[in-house]
């Protein structure tokens, strides 16, 4: 198997948010996105470079606007985290980075595909941009319990969460094929391929970040964060 690629998905509308959520600031102000990079990159530190998928090229401004951020060539960014420098290739939803409209937006299999098209055959460890709590610690348990197509979270409800998973060349396929039926649900996937679902050894790591109400809960809890790599 190919060296497993770390994947940022920030290419939501966020919607309920009412604003970006992968620029807003947590921990030392950090933003969530600058966060899940880094702990991505610690999670896989056999891969030289993270990956950020982001809806189209009108995304990149906001971002390369932090002083932190340096262009080093086109969509390939050096990120300050930390005391640390970050590799960071931006992938975008089309292949042009055009702008989405409403009608042709295909959600988070949008990013997936995008990863997929930049390199068939790579398995990637996907993690969506509103998972404040996960920590590198998770990461490693999802590669520890990787196998078959795709491997995911399951949540205490018993539903799969393939945003934070770990995605084949063959679960790519399957999406690929099933977007192009009109299904762009990653979900949908994980019960085709019969992949493989595993409880996270802390459920704080799938609280997901949708609205203001939840922003505002994880900045009362985000010493939690100082500590989550």
């Amino acid at each position: 198997m190919s060296t497993l690629q770390p994947l940022l998905l920030a290419g939501g509308r966020s919607s309920r948010m009412g604003r970006r959520k992968e620029l807003l600031p947590l921990v030392h102000d950090i933003p969530i996105y600058m966060h899940l990079l880094r702990t991505l990159q610690l999670a896989c530190p056999q891969s030289p470079i993270v990956y950020l998928s982001l809806r189209s090229r009108d995304c990149l401004p906001d971002i390369q606007n932090d002083p932190r951020v340096t262009e080093v060539s086109p969509d390939m960014l050096s990120i300050e985290i930390d005391g640390s420098s970050t590799l960071v290739q931006v992938i975008y939803d089309r292949p042009n980075g055009d702008t989405l409209d409403t009608e042709n937006d295909m959600g988070p299999a949008g990013g997936l595909l995008a990863a997929h098209r930049f390199d068939p055959q790579a398995t990637w460890l996907v993690v969506a941009c509103d998972y404040p709590f996960l920590s590198v610690s998770d990461l490693h348990h999802l590669q520890q319990e990787m196998a078959g197509p795709v491997t995911c979270f399951q949540n205490a409800d018993g539903f799969c969460e393939p945003l934070l998973g770990i995605w084949s060349p063959e679960a790519m396929h399957v999406l690929d094929q099933n977007v192009r039926k009109g299904d762009c649900g990653p979900k949908s996937v994980v019960r085709q391929c019969s992949g493989k679902t595993i409880r996270p050894r802390d459920d704080r790591c799938l609280f997901n970040m949708n609205t203001p109400a939840d922003l505002d809960m994880v900045l009362k809890l985000k010493d939690g964060l100082d500590s989550g790599m």
